[in-house]
């Protein structure tokens, strides 16, 4: 299994497309907190908002939904390169339990999550010393832990969703669909349904109120902060049904299909 993790970590961290996307990402964030203190700057009447708080460039890596969008991109391009590639039936027939390359691909994409996110902060905290320059305070103070778990509550819901993405790749076999669901994700278009379904739920039970979107890990991920305990009890265990319900899912369905 070990071979198989470092085989999947070598392959992922050589793949053009992770490395261009990784830097596109971060360099989004830069531009973006940057450009918008040069805004502020500008505008007298908003000029209070320079004040930066440090905890907020950790427990919010990332800015835009576009960036989110890459990252699922980039794990939908690492999950399916195997089978794009052609390569997927000389790995199954190296390994006793064809299990173990979804195992594998799991742990990988993890990682390449935690990745993308660490680097997404670390272009936060250098744009925020940056637009110092541009007259701006940087606040620290003592709820720096609280957002590094909130960073790593955010990561493990990106990887709820990336378990997703993974079934749909190796469960199902299609990337187009798994582009479709990552797109779907990173824009948080799926607020639309869980409003009907909310709406739906509300006049069939007769509740005051209901809100699907507090348990599902793709609306979870922008709304989830430890500091002030804000649906955390429900994203730890939205994301951990998710990983393991999709998880499963993967191991049957590629454990039963033949690999062409």
């Amino acid at each position: 299994m070990s071979k198989l993790i470092k085989m999947d970590l070598r392959r992922m961290l050589n793949a053009k497309l992770f490395r261009v996307l990784l830097i596109i990402t971060a360099s989004l964030n830069l531009v973006f907190l940057i450009g918008g203190m040069i805004f502020i700057k500008m505008v007298p009447e908003i000029q209070s908002s320079m004040n930066i708080s440090f905890a907020d460039q950790i427990s919010v890596p990332v800015q835009l939904s576009l960036m989110s969008i890459m990252i699922y991109m980039s794990v939908v391009s690492f999950s399916y390169a195997d089978f794009a590639g052609g390569y997927i039936k000389n790995l199954a027939g190296q390994v006793g339990d064809r299990g173990k390359l979804v195992i594998s691909k799991f742990v990988v994409m993890a990682i390449h999550n935690f990745i993308f996110l660490f680097v997404c902060s670390i272009a936060n905290i250098v744009a925020a010393f940056i637009s110092i320059f541009l007259g701006s305070t940087i606040e620290f103070g003592a709820d720096i832990l609280p957002a590094l778990l909130t960073f790593l509550l955010k990561w493990l819901l990106v990887t709820a969703l990336g378990s997703i993405l993974i079934f749909i790749t190796n469960g199902i076999r299609s990337k187009t669909f798994a582009v479709i669901m990552g797109v779907i994700f990173g824009a948080g278009a799926l607020n639309l349904l869980y409003m009907g379904v909310n709406f739906g739920v509300m006049n069939v039970l007769r509740l005051k109120e209901f809100n699907i979107s507090d348990y599902m890990p793709d609306q979870l991920v922008s709304s989830v902060d430890v500091a002030t305990n804000t649906l955390v009890l429900n994203g730890v265990i939205a994301a951990i049904v998710c990983i393991a319900l999709f998880l499963a899912l993967t191991l049957k369905l590629f454990k039963s299909k033949d690999i062409k």
